[in-house]
């Protein structure tokens, strides 16, 4: 799943083969159709792998933000960043590959994401319109899923750019700090603006 999950990244779904990911694994040629079937089911196994702790871990957060009257922009904010970072904290090289497997479904514009893109949208709007009562919801619903968007390609950039370094130096999670830190407040801005 390791091989299939970096040459979807690399490459694009449609652009890797079942036979190609058995190579790079070093697998017999049947390897994957007998576990997954297709390419379909692999691509739903790797989700199914990677999703599952970000939303539960969202989850929570939101959860917490439900609760408050007038939850704050940066706080709505740090749901949809933090648990997209998580990953990287437990297990830096896992979760650079599994964000990178993400950010290539949604710069692809993955049916896959379809659904989660529409959850996303149902669980923060209503807590943006809260936040931000004097924006249209149609105004805020495009502004968050420029957000979403934002979010995912700026930790794969800043991945490739700065966090491999930072991790060779033995410091991923000060870098990681600072740039979720930064990655909010810019972020919270957009959501803000008139």
């Amino acid at each position: 799943m390791d091989a299939a999950e970096r040459l979807f990244a690399e490459r694009g779904i449609d652009a890797v083969s079942l036979r190609t990911i058995n190579h790079e694994a070093g697998y017999s040629v049947a390897a994957l159709h007998y576990h997954f079937a297709t390419r379909d089911g692999l691509v739903r196994a790797l989700l199914q792998r990677a999703q599952p702790a970000m939303f539960q871990q969202r989850a929570g957060m939101v959860q917490l933000l439900e609760a408050q009257e007038h939850p704050g922009v940066e706080q709505i904010v740090e749901a949809l960043v933090h648990p997209l970072t998580a990953g990287l904290r437990e297990n830096f090289s896992a979760g650079v590959a599994q964000l990178r497997f993400l950010v290539r479904l949604s710069f692809d514009r993955s049916p896959y994401l379809a659904s989660t893109l529409e959850e996303s949208v149902a669980l923060f709007v209503p807590l943006l319109r809260r936040a931000l009562p004097h924006l249209e919801v149609s105004t805020l619903t495009r502004r968050w899923l420029f957000a979403a968007d934002l979010a995912q390609h700026a930790l794969a950039n800043a991945i490739e750019v700065h966090l491999e370094a930072a991790a060779r130096l033995a410091q991923p999670d000060r870098q990681l700090e600072h740039l979720e830190r930064d990655l909010v407040a810019f972020i919270s801005g957009g959501l803000r603006a008139p």
